[in-house]
């Protein structure tokens, strides 16, 4: 069935029991239909019936919607909703009755529970971040220091391909995944997790034990496991 995305409203989705039903609105001026196609195999998504060319990739972090929870930052909560995260607009969108709707108030939004994650919404969370680097945030581990993941998708069009002879490339756009890690220490500015000279400056205390924990388990800061394995061993000094 072909996918209409609607703008919502969170005062629609807690109207009369929100868990058991999400009233539709028109669809607002300036809505494109979301369509999917599949070119040479590959999952496409156009957001725009006048764009001819392809999207390579996905946008979203899990393409099937999935079971998840929404609660609010007034401690309502709503159960068994279909949400799906999509990264490059940094957005969850929930299946109803076949069409695709667009949580558009995610400052009212506590947490979004979904696949064994859960994500907070704050476009101010870094004040000093670029506006990609704001938005959904997953939360990893919550202590005295706390630690975030940010995902974003960028897209690009490969207009060239470098080689000796030159030439050009398939002029498609492809989603380029980034993924980085914040940390946030006792509620105070959450920072990014860069390098491990950076990271030990943002702390407190403790700072020769985390020097010499990094250095003794070969900590990179760029690998997933190695920034929880950091963050849980400070949470216990």
């Amino acid at each position: 069935m072909k996918k209409t995305t609607f703008l919502i409203t969170l005062s629609l989705l807690f109207a009369m029991g929100f868990s058991q039903q999400i009233n539709q609105i028109e669809v607002p001026r300036g809505s494109h239909v979301e369509s999917t196609q599949v070119v040479d195999g590959i999952a496409t998504h156009n957001y725009s019936g006048t764009s001819a060319i392809p999207i390579n990739g996905s946008p979203f972090l899990n393409d099937n919607f999935q079971e998840g929870s929404l609660e609010l930052l007034d401690g309502r909560k709503a159960e068994k909703v279909l949400l799906r995260y999509n990264i490059a607009k940094d957005l969850f969108e929930i299946l109803k009755g076949g069409d695709t709707l667009t949580l558009n108030r995610p400052f009212a939004v506590k947490y979004v529970n979904v696949d064994d994650k859960t994500f907070m919404f704050d476009p101010k969370f870094r004040e000093k971040a670029d506006r990609s680097q704001n938005g959904y945030f997953q939360l990893k581990t919550q202590g005295k220091l706390s630690l975030f993941i940010k995902r974003t998708k960028k897209l690009n069009f490969d207009s060239f391909t470098e080689n000796y002879k030159g030439g050009s490339g398939t002029k498609e756009y492809y989603y380029i995944d980034k993924v980085n890690y914040v940390a946030q220490l006792n509620e105070g500015n959450p920072f990014l997790i860069s390098s491990s000279k950076k990271f030990i400056a943002q702390l407190d205390n403790h700072k020769s034990e985390v020097k010499s924990f990094i250095k003794e388990n070969k900590i990179k800061l760029k690998k997933e496991e190695d920034v929880i394995k950091l963050v849980d061993y400070y949470n216990t000094l």
